[in-house]
């Protein structure tokens, strides 16, 4: 009876190493399947991540051009119409200057 209890004892201990060698395997592969998709995920965010920025900067390029374009464009309508202010009053300077010549009002 001692020896079919010890046999057993000896076949309980048997099988609990190996359970316990079969959870370390599972839980090695477990940790190696988890840090594979770490990888992938890791590489995939700085590939998004990377693409996203450089939208950013096309569209912050874009957006500056068309800003620069329209101050371009306002400046250029404010300085023709000053300019033709300026040229409206000197044909009436021109005209009164010429009209005192010709009068000898000089």
């Amino acid at each position: 009876m001692t020896e079919e209890i010890i046999k057993t004892i000896t076949t309980a201990e048997a099988q609990a190493a190996e359970i316990k060698e079969k959870a370390q395997a599972q839980a090695a592969q477990m940790i190696a399947d988890a840090q594979a998709q770490a990888a992938i995920h890791e590489q995939s965010s700085a590939q998004v991540c990377k693409a996203y920025a450089e939208t950013q900067l096309k569209n912050a390029r874009a957006q500056a051009d068309a800003d620069y374009t329209n101050v371009v464009q306002a400046k250029k309508k404010e300085m023709q119409e000053y300019c033709a202010k300026i040229l409206a009053q000197a044909e009436t300077e021109v005209t009164e200057i010429v009209g005192r010549i010709i009068r000898g009002d000089c």
